[in-house]
């Protein structure tokens, strides 16, 4: 985040982003639970409170993106409108677009330039489904419908449609329409909707209507705006962008077709039979659930409505809609309310009037996989970790102690050197002194690396947390039915540890999906329930945090990958098939392997579980796969808890020293060097009966060959993807704790150093990466 921001607009994006993941969490667990009163309650607030907050900034763009979402989430809470996937795909998608202006407005202190554009596109979707909402019940027009213009054209009858058209003398230019949703509060700010809606000029038709049903006069509060206005104008687009400027988030604009409105009437528009019959039963349903009843017939009647419904749908081929109609069941039968059905009832009356214009054959229906996907890529990019760092009150002031501490040891220093320039002090005196207040300060620093490693810990829950909404899109993209399970979100690591583990647990979440769990007519094929099951677990083990992604899919044949390692090339036909299975299977590692059978934006690169090996070793850990065909899959990084402060080995090459992580070391070895044996082109030794090659340090910096007259070798024991390689060595030192730096300027990209870190004398260091000079 840039430093030049404003405090309130810091603090604002902070806030944001947090909003920002409530409202997507709560969304999710709304999918999972319809008409949850708590997520429901959650969701609400988190958009409501971001669209207020916004509102102190000029950032209008994004206020109305919110805004429109606001009004969305309302129509649903309040029943007016039923929570189906494809509006939470809207909802989601523009959530994903606010988080990515907050993202600009963290880096320049203004919106992005394209934002003001987008901005309207993105309210136009929102609002979309409301408009279809409103719609309930008014006979539609089936061109206006087929032209995707909003569902209130769709309901003007005939005389007002000729009424919008040119008088003789006017202008025939094109046509506007508008809808102006006016905020509830507007009379207190000086707002008068209906006089500024007046003021448009060539306003050739204007409607208004309740946005609720009026309440009784004696519960009618004036000063609340129930009002929506639906207009269509001849006036540049400009002019009204000028009108209507200080209200823009409120409104709606589309342009009408040319030729609209058409000279004839939808009434003499003929359907056919079976789209006759559809919207028939619809009404009947409709006027069933609009007519009053006593409260005990409501659970009798919604009952048949819905089986009337089912069977409907189910005639005309269309048993795609089923899991809407039960969730707007689902949602009539929570509230005890008609309205959620009603709108289902009006979404799916508007659907059928269209249908004629672009039809599929009887009984064909798009499935959920092949329909238009809610692109994931935004929440894979936004898992990074997080730049700032909300840290406990009992941590800061445990620091503050630390550091009143600490100047008090520094003043102590002072005293001392004055004692020792004055003669006061003996050498054996002065030297008690001086490891006395080394002592002190050693014991302060330690505690004080141990309160900062303290306030980096973050729970795994900032990289878990993003996998709900990862999973969903792309289960919803490959027809898959995915249920995803979080354990020990808890557990707390290093904030780079944090930011290690999310390229790796992408690509093993993705590999789950798309490899691992089956579709739900093979689950059920082979005994088992239609949805999978990805789990993800988090736990500490001493000084390690462990992560298994595990999945209850195909699992991994060992045949096929020894099939496809033989067609890569990357080992031949005789010893891929002596490969026991669980050597084959980690086969899956190799750099460029793949199953895939073909290309696509998931899979089939040969970029995946390779990554995921080089990414944690890097970061020094280790990975395990274990798996059983037709089971399931088991995938483990152990990773150190903090990767801020690393355990080194020093050893001696030479004149010079280098430091090895001791996370790589085995062990410490002398030979004699009558025990070390060509081996063709490479050296080896014996080590408890098993063959260890050896590389010479030396040889691997490119270092000049030092004659060693010794009688043994000193050989460091090191393990690199899962085989242990013998490097010899002038001398072993010791072991000990440094804060390794990354090499950067110029020497950034230098192969083979992971870092660097000062010695005590003063001295500079080199961390070695054995992996790549190894390789």
């Amino acid at each position: 985040m840039s430093t030049d921001l404003n405090p309130l607009l810091q603090q604002f994006i902070l806030e944001a982003r947090d909003l920002l993941e409530q409202a997507g969490r709560s969304l999710l667990a709304l999918e999972r639970e319809p008409g949850g009163a708590e997520p429901m309650n959650a969701l609400f607030r988190a958009v409501h409170t971001l669209k207020g907050t916004s509102g102190l900034f000029d950032i209008l763009p994004l206020t109305r993106v919110v805004h429109a979402a606001e009004d969305l989430l309302d129509a649903v809470q309040g029943g007016r409108l039923t929570l189906l996937a494809e509006t939470a795909d809207v909802l989601l998608d523009a959530l994903d677009q606010v988080g990515v202006w907050i993202d600009g407005l963290a880096e320049a202190g203004v919106l992005p330039a394209a934002a003001e554009a987008a901005s309207g596109k993105w309210v136009d979707r929102l609002r979309a489904p409301l408009a279809n909402a409103d719609s309930a019940g008014a006979p539609a027009s089936v061109a206006a419908v087929a032209a995707g213009l909003p569902a209130w054209i769709a309901v003007l009858s005939p005389a007002e449609q000729r009424s919008c058209a040119a008088m003789s003398g006017e202008d025939a230019g094109p046509l506007l329409a508008i809808s102006y949703a006016p905020d509830a509060h507007c009379f207190f700010r000086g707002e008068d909707p209906l006089a500024l809606t007046r003021q448009i000029d060539g306003l050739r038709l204007l409607r208004v209507e309740p946005v609720t049903p009026w309440p009784e006069l004696d519960v009618l509060d004036p000063f609340v705006c129930n009002l929506r206005l639906h207009a269509i104008v001849a006036a540049p687009a400009a002019e009204l962008e000028h009108l209507f400027r200080y209200v823009r988030d409120q409104i709606e604009m589309h342009p009408l077709p040319d030729g609209w409105p058409s000279d004839k009437p939808a009434a003499d528009v003929a359907l056919p039979d079976d789209v006759a019959a559809l919207l028939e039963v619809l009404s009947g349903q409709q006027r069933l659930l609009e007519a009053s009843a006593p409260d005990a017939m409501w659970e009798g009647r919604l009952g048949s409505v819905a089986r009337v419904l089912r069977g409907a749908l189910h005639h005309a081929g269309h048993d795609a809609l089923a899991p809407g109609l039960e969730s707007a069941v689902a949602a009539a039968t929570v509230s005890g309310e008609p309205a959620p059905l009603l709108a289902y009832i009006a979404a799916q009356r508007i659907a059928a009037l269209a249908a004629p214009a672009a039809r599929p054959a009887h009984g064909a229906v798009t499935p959920p996989a092949q329909r238009e996907p809610a692109t994931p890529a935004a929440a894979e990019m936004r898992v990074a970790a997080p730049t700032t760092l909300r840290v406990e009150q009992a941590k800061i002031d445990a620091m503050m102690n630390l550091i009143g501490e600490l100047v008090v040891a520094k003043n102590a220093l002072a005293y001392l050197a004055r004692r020792a320039e004055d003669g006061s002090l003996g050498v054996r005196e002065l030297a008690r002194e001086i490891k006395d207040r080394q002592a002190l300060v050693n014991r302060i620093a330690e505690e004080m690396q141990t309160a900062v490693m303290a306030v980096r810990m973050l729970p795994v829950e900032h990289v878990f947390q993003r996998f709900p909404r990862l999973v969903r899109d792309i289960a919803r993209r490959l027809g898959k039915q995915v249920e995803l399970e979080i354990e020990g979100g808890e557990t707390e690591a290093d904030k780079n540890v944090i930011a290690a583990l999310a390229d790796p647990l992408i690509h093993m979440v993705r590999n789950s999906l798309d490899h691992g769990i089956e579709t739900p007519e093979a689950r059920r094929g082979a005994g088992k329930p239609p949805h999978g099951t990805i789990r993800l677990q988090a736990l500490q083990d001493n000084d390690n945090v462990i992560i298994r992604v595990s999945d209850d899919g195909s699992g991994i044949d060992p045949d096929i990958v020894r099939r496809k390692a033989v067609e890569k090339g990357l080992l031949d036909a005789e010893r891929a098939a002596a490969l026991p299975d669980e050597e084959a299977i980690m086969l899956v590692f190799a750099p460029g392997f793949s199953t895939a059978s073909a290309v696509s934006d998931l899979s089939g690169r040969g970029v995946g579980m390779d990554v995921v090996r080089s990414g944690v070793e890097k970061s020094g850990g280790r990975v395990a796969l274990t798996s059983r065909k037709g089971a399931g899959t088991t995938v483990e990084l152990t990773l150190p808890l903090s990767m801020a402060v690393s355990r080194i080995m020093t050893v001696a090459c030479g004149e010079r020293l280098f430091g090895v992580p001791m996370g790589l070391v085995v062990e410490t070895v002398r030979v004699p060097r009558s025990a070390l044996h060509s081996l063709r082109d490479r050296e080896a030794f014996v080590l408890r009966d098993s063959v260890v090659p050896v590389v010479r340090l030396a040889r691997l910096l490119d270092l000049p060959d030092e004659e060693d007259a010794a009688d043994e070798q000193a050989i460091l024991v090191v393990r690199l993807n899962g085989e242990r390689l013998g490097i010899v060595v002038s001398a072993f030192r010791e072991g000990m704790e440094v804060i390794v730096k990354p090499m950067d300027g110029i020497l950034a990209g230098l192969r083979g150093f992971a870092g660097t870190t000062l010695l005590g004398d003063g001295r500079v260091l080199l961390i070695l990466d054995l992996r790549e000079l190894a390789l």
